[in-house]
């Protein structure tokens, strides 16, 4: 019996991969060792099929990716927009967001990730983000987390249980939040304002705008986030244990 707990991370649908004749499904390998070193167990799911996997699982990785189709959110795109190659993949993703929620699955949702449970709340998105005064794409630069978020107990272990304030973070996006959605709560933000974590005191889910897989290898606030969802997927597990 495998005891680590089981964490979906759903894949991004793309046209071209090395190797393969035709498109497939992809996830950051960034990504996929960041929940391993945390002593989770990742589940690739793909969006191109229909899957009723969810309720097998004990957490949730929802990977960043390409923008969300603007219709989404009754928009129109601008000249910057850059979609999904897969037109599912919103739903896809959508279905896994429902998930976590209705069934209470412990969550981490990075980048594109929680721009849709924005989006998925009856939220907006700023189509193109300014880059002065901060730059936003490919960069580093600090949030500030609001000390009584589930943000700030998760980076707590790493930051002598602090967890609050300044931290610095890998950054690597276009949009940003517009309108927010119904529930959710601004937990973070960027020193231009930018939105920069999200989250429902109704649900066990962390949503950050910046790429903690990036660097979490190395440094041990970008792991946090990884070891804060597979600690929660275990106890989520050992739960549901109990109730069989």
């Amino acid at each position: 019996m495998n005891d680590k707990p089981l964490i979906g991370v759903p894949a991004m649908s793309s046209a071209k991969i090395t190797g393969l004749r035709y498109s497939g499904s992809v996830v950051a390998n960034a990504v996929l060792e960041a929940i391993a070193r945390a002593g989770g167990e990742p589940v690739i799911i793909s969006p191109v099929v229909g899957s009723d996997i969810w309720g097998q699982l004990d957490g949730i990785v929802l990977p960043g990716g390409s923008d969300i189709n603007p219709a989404r959110y009754g928009e129109e795109a601008d000249e910057s927009y850059a979609g999904t190659d897969f037109a599912g993949q919103d739903d896809a993703d959508s279905r896994a967001i429902a998930a976590a929620e209705e069934l209470g699955l412990p969550t981490l949702l990075i980048c594109r990730g929680m721009q849709l449970w924005n989006v998925e709340r009856g939220g907006t998105m700023i189509q193109h983000w300014p880059s002065e005064p901060q730059q936003h794409v490919d960069t580093i630069h600090e949030v500030d987390v609001e000390a009584d978020s589930r943000l700030a107990q998760a980076l707590a272990p790493v930051q002598d249980g602090a967890g609050g304030g300044a931290v610095s973070v890998s950054s690597y996006h276009h949009q940003a939040v517009g309108r927010l959605g119904r529930g959710l709560r601004v937990v973070a933000r960027g020193p231009d304002d930018c939105v920069e974590a999200l989250e429902d005191p109704e649900h066990n889910i962390v949503a950050v705008q910046w790429h903690p897989e990036d660097r979490a290898a190395t440094l041990p606030v970008d792991q946090a986030l990884f070891d804060w969802v597979v600690r929660e997927a275990s106890q989520f597990k050992t739960q549901q244990l109990a109730r069989i």
